[in-house]
């Protein structure tokens, strides 16, 4: 890392390796008027918006973009990106399937008593081929998540349409609880594209840290509606590099 500093302002020129695949290179000005990054990071939506149960769908970490945030305001945080080659799904960037995805996102973080809340809104639009699947053509997002000691409640309602046109609409929610070494998280989605029966999805997710690179993990995921893959149960373990 890099750091220049000139009238208030500095530069810091950042090299971030996480494994060898997972290597991002970016450059973050930061000033009182607020922070821009260029470069390899993280789009507004995925770093202010809540994702609630689920992921939300972006440009991709990897993906040159142009972000900036503003100031921190009374508790509220707004930033915007701009990725001319979003890779979305897919594993490098396409020009004939997308192009210049614009993203909006706004964060307001406050604390009542002893629990923690944070409210987000997010939306993105994209230059989108009928055929292609790496990304929505728009989409909007409004969630919350509140924390209360070991237990947190995340919870959010999103809209996106597919380069198809076909709009889907979905409700997310999921509550999480620590205790030591032990993390149990149960999470629910109900997707409801246009003119097609809803989906319910119900996951309920066990992991125990058994030392700082091993974890034993148990999911269970039960579907249900049209297609459905009916009920899935893992066990395993995760090892860290």
């Amino acid at each position: 890392m890099a750091v220049f500093s000139a009238g208030g302002a500095s530069a810091d020129i950042l090299y971030n390796q996480a494994g060898v695949s997972n290597q991002k290179h970016f450059l973050a000005v930061d000033g009182s008027w607020g922070e821009l990054e260029i470069g390899q990071t993280d789009g507004a939506r995925s770093r202010l918006v809540a994702p609630g149960a689920q992921p939300l769908t972006a440009a991709g970490g990897r993906t040159a973009k142009l972000t900036y945030y503003t100031p921190m305001l009374r508790g509220f945080e707004i930033g915007a990106s701009y990725t001319p080659l979003p890779r979305g799904n897919g594993e490098v960037p396409d020009p004939r399937e997308a192009l210049h995805m614009v993203e909006a996102a706004v964060r307001q973080t406050t604390r009542v008593g002893g629990v923690s809340a944070r409210l987000t809104a997010g939306t993105s639009r994209a230059r989108v081929r009928d055929w292609s699947r790496r990304l929505p053509r728009e989409s909007w997002i409004v969630g919350t998540q509140l924390a209360w000691r070991s237990v947190t409640l995340d919870g959010d309602l999103r809209r996106q349409e597919e380069a198809d046109g076909v709009s889907v609409r979905s409700w997310n929610a999921a509550v999480a609880y620590a205790r030591g070494a032990m993390t149990l998280s149960l999470r629910l989605r109900r997707a409801a594209p246009d003119g097609a029966a809803p989906t319910d999805r119900y996951l309920a997710d066990l992991s125990y840290q058994v030392t700082p690179r091993w974890e034993l993990v148990a999911d269970t995921n039960l579907e249900t509606g049209p297609e459905s893959a009916g009920a899935v149960m893992k066990l395993g373990a995760r090892m860290t590099f």
